[in-house]
């Protein structure tokens, strides 16, 4: 775990390393003069693509073939890691940095150069996946196995030909086709056994397993038929180490304790099932077609179990940073359930044709269905008062020593609060979504020469449905119920540890002794049916070293949104319709100032579009004394955040590798807070007042990304020659300027969920049957996008450092024996603000994982 205090000498050592294999690179590749790739992605005839030469080609040669930025990772990568989602896979590229779940340390969506899964875009197989969770529009990518990957792109820099909702870039996951490889069979299966080193708490017993398979054939006259088919289960079970302290006031300029300092041990089982199937057709450089269908099937159960006290800030003596007595405290125990169960289908085709020599017409559709149940479960807190101790806030829990008092250690002396709710939060919605676009191509291949051009046609539609529930039971006064009857027996209890409570005892007392209601959130539940068209259009002029595109993107949005609205207490349907349209131009270069050394350029304008909490809930509406309306909700009026995007690069191409270097900036308007607008009339009397989202924000993000690649040192004398080395530094400077509700503002040195800096270190090793792959993954600090109006308030994430290991060891040509480890240092993921935002907030940890099992992948001849 990095102390916070090391995170300057860590950035420099990962930059000064990054630079000096930089700097060292041209006597390091001079014995291996560089050459055109041997395994093209394409040859230059083609312009139907129906497969690619390899399952798995290098990334330099992906590289090769973007036009703007991106980076990429193949399935030959992702296989070698101990990763087991793309959210964790995607933490591997430079650039981006994965963003931890709800009450969870594993990772959920993704932030991609600074702007949170919101701001980002994603396809799959070219065409729209869509399961965002509750009310933000970020795709959440732990759903997908990394298993199911081929290949995995980010483009930081968007095509007008992408979806334009791609601030901080567009990831684009791609799937084994049939012809990849040519027509020869492919298959590859895997079994992993693990084991966490955090486990086996009361109501643990599941093994933890991964098991998946994949594969390709072709078959029919000239092999002009394929099949893909694949599936993937997994099963987890482990816990979280996760503390917490939820408040703190500043007295003297010191951080004193002022709410609960927690432990925690949050259990969890996670299954997901996946599997998918493509059928393909093809006429050689004339027509490719497919279909397929995929099901992704992510399920959790979890327990949160939490113990700590309680002590008001006016409660504590002898303060120092992070530290004091109390007395008059409350020790507290209580635990919450989280059920998630999430399930994407998504049917998808797809036709490409030549037209002509130069000329070709492709098109996609798909239908997505995803639905998405949630329910969390708190209790209500069993507690015993009048405690005296002290408290230390640790750097990954908070210590406290109790005093000697004989009620701690006795169950019936913690008594459940009366008159308090435990409750039931019921958050399920469903999305469809339906797409379909055409795209044309002219003369727009990498090898074409002249003038060119690509346009096209796209719309999507989102019909959603959001529901919020919450079931509450609480206990009469007088109604006594103790840890002696609701804990699992076999426990001491310390006072400051969770102590373990029946779940199911638990609920079964609450729901027979406690009185029940229901809460419906009408103003929070509705209908939207979002449409989005889009046309693009680009020209193309390519000199041979010189390539230029210039073009633009128009979309226009519209929606149909039903809801509730509350005025004066009563509630009324509230139904609204909004468009808008934006221009969003696009322009890129490319130079290849030698044929391995090119540079790229480009100018963009890209969008976000709003949050749905933002703005297709309902308001509540009040009458001031005068009668003028007081209004506090959401805004369907909001319009989508815009960025203006610059981006320039220098690749430089040698055998087995690359070096990149690039920087960019971002300017990004409409930023959404909510704040409070007055409307007065012409003698200056307030007629309106409102409460609601605006558009009134703004942020700017520059970065430098730095990237070394390279397969094989080769130029190593032997056993070293089996080397190979990547690495990337990603450095980040964000301002952010909020806006609260009376309209004040401060500037805040970051964006949701942006790092201030990034790094990977990998070093490979191959030799014989044996080969190993050492993966350092380094996080600088980050703001989590919680801000308050003094900079003690805000809360940001510490710098991050894990270590994973993977080795194999090749039995036959076919049998491959694998153990990985994750998180060999133990990591924590650590939130902090305070006057020296160094004080703890939250701390989680899974602790390590090693796994170990078998893989098959059969050599068809």
């Amino acid at each position: 775990m990095s102390k916070s205090g090391d995170h300057g000498l860590r950035t420099l050592l990962c930059a000064s390393g990054l630079a000096t294999v930089w700097l060292a690179a041209p006597a390091a590749f001079a014995q291996a003069p560089s050459r055109p790739d041997p395994d093209p992605v394409t040859t230059v005839e083609e312009i139907i693509v129906t497969g690619r030469r390899s399952v798995a080609p290098s990334l330099s040669t992906l590289r090769r073939t973007e036009q703007g930025a991106a980076d990429s990772l193949t399935m030959q990568q992702i296989e070698n890691l101990p990763d087991v989602s793309l959210a964790q896979t995607l933490d591997r590229i430079v650039g981006v940095s994965s963003d931890r779940g709800f009450g969870t340390s594993e990772g959920r969506t993704v932030t991609v150069r600074g702007f949170d899964a919101r701001y980002n875009s994603m396809t799959v197989d070219g065409t729209p996946v869509w399961n965002s969770s509750r009310n933000n529009r970020g795709t959440q990518l732990d759903v997908f196995p990394s298993s199911v990957v081929a290949q995995v792109d980010v483009f930081k820099t968007v095509g007008a030909g992408l979806d334009a909702n791609s601030i901080g870039g567009h990831i684009a996951m791609r799937t084994l086709r049939a012809f990849d490889g040519g027509a020869q069979p492919y298959f590859r299966a895997r079994t992993l056994y693990g084991v966490y080193d955090q486990s086996g708490e009361p109501g643990d017993g599941r093994p933890s397993y991964r098991a998946e398979a994949g594969g390709k054939f072709t078959f029919g006259p000239g092999n002009n038929f394929g099949v893909v088919l694949g599936a993937d289960y997994q099963q987890h079970e482990f816990f979280d180490e996760a503390n917490e302290v939820t408040a703190y006031t500043v007295v003297n300029g010191l951080d004193v304790l002022n709410g609960s300092g927690f432990r925690g041990v949050f259990q969890r089982e996670t299954s997901t099932a996946s599997v998918y199937g493509k059928v393909e057709a093809r006429a050689t450089d004339q027509l490719y077609a497919f279909a397929s269908l995929s099901y992704f099937d992510d399920s959790r159960s979890e327990v949160w179990n939490r113990g700590g006290v309680f002590s008001a800030a006016n409660r504590v003596t002898g303060a120092t940073q992070g530290a004091g007595a109390f007395t008059g405290a409350t020790a507290e125990q209580y635990f919450e359930t989280y059920e998630l169960d999430r399930k994407t289908t998504q049917l998808v085709g797809g036709l490409d044709y030549r037209l002509g020599d130069r000329s070709a017409l492709s098109v996609r559709t798909s239908f997505l269905t995803y639905d998405h149940d949630e329910a969390l479960f708190r209790s209500e807190r069993f507690q015993l008062g009048s405690l005296a101790g002290s408290y230390v806030i640790g750097e990954t829990r908070p210590e406290i020593a109790l005093n000697a008092d004989p009620r701690i250690a006795t169950p019936a002396s913690w008594v459940h609060r009366t008159r308090r709710n435990a409750f039931d939060l019921l958050i399920p919605h469903e999305d469809e979504v339906f797409h379909l676009q055409g795209d044309y191509r002219f003369n727009s291949h990498a090898e074409s020469r002249g003038l060119g051009f690509e346009g096209g046609l796209y719309v999507r539609r989102l019909d959603r449905t959001h529901d919020r529930t919450t079931d509450n039971w609480q206990l009469s006064a007088g109604t006594v119920y103790t840890l002696a009857t609701a804990a699992l027996p076999g426990q001491t209890i310390d006072g400051v540890s969770p102590t373990y409570i029946d779940p199911v005892a638990y609920r079964d007392f609450i729901e027979t002794a406690g009185v029940y209601s229901r809460t419906t959130d009408d103003t929070s539940d509705y209908t939207l049916v979002e449409d989005v068209a889009a046309l693009h259009a680009t020209a193309i002029y390519d000199l041979g070293a010189l390539r230029v595109l210039g073009g633009f993107r128009v979309e226009r949005t519209r929606f149909d949104n039903t809801t509730a609205s509350t005025q004066s207490g009563t509630l009324q349907p509230d139904r609204r319709e909004v468009e808008y349209t934006n221009w969003l131009p696009n322009l890129q270069a490319t130079y290849d100032l030698s044929p391995d050394l090119r540079l790229r350029a480009s100018a963009t304008r890209t969008l976000a579009r709003p949050d749905f909490s933002d703005f297709a809930f309902g308001q509540t509406v009040t009458f001031d004394g005068n009668g003028y309306p007081v209004i506090a909700g959401a805004n369907p009026r909001l319009d989508p955040r815009l960025a203006d995007n610059l981006d320039l690069s220098l690749d430089w191409f040698l055998e087995g590798g690359f070096l990149s270097i690039g920087i960019f900036h971002k300017d990004l308007e409409n930023e959404t807070f909510r704040e409070r607008r007055e409307t007065r009339d012409g003698s200056g009397v307030v007629v309106r007042t409102e409460t609601i989202p605006l558009n009134t924000g703004s942020a700017r993000v520059t970065g430098l990304e730095l990237s070394v690649v390279k397969d094989r040192m080769d130029f190593l004398p032997a056993p070293f020659n089996g080397l190979g080395f990547s690495g990337n530094y990603t450095w980040l400077d964000g301002e952010w300027d909020v806006v609260f509700t009376d309209g004040s503002t401060r500037t805040v040195g970051g964006l949701r969920n942006q790092p201030e800096w990034l790094a990977n270190l990998n070093l490979s090793y191959s030799i014989g049957r044996f080969d190993a792959q050492l993966a350092y993954r380094l996080r600088g600090r980050t703001f989590t996008g919680t801000f308050g109006t003094t900079a003690a308030d805000d809360q940001w994430i510490a710098d991050y450092d894990r270590l994973d290991l993977s080795v194999n060891w090749r039995l036959t040509d076919s049998l491959k024996l694998t153990g990985q480890i994750r998180n060999i240092n133990d990591a924590f993921w650590i939130e902090q603000s305070g006057v020296d935002g160094d004080s703890l907030r939250a701390a989680y940890n899974p602790g390590r994982t090693v796994w170990f099992g078998i893989s098959y992948k059969p050599r068809f001849h």
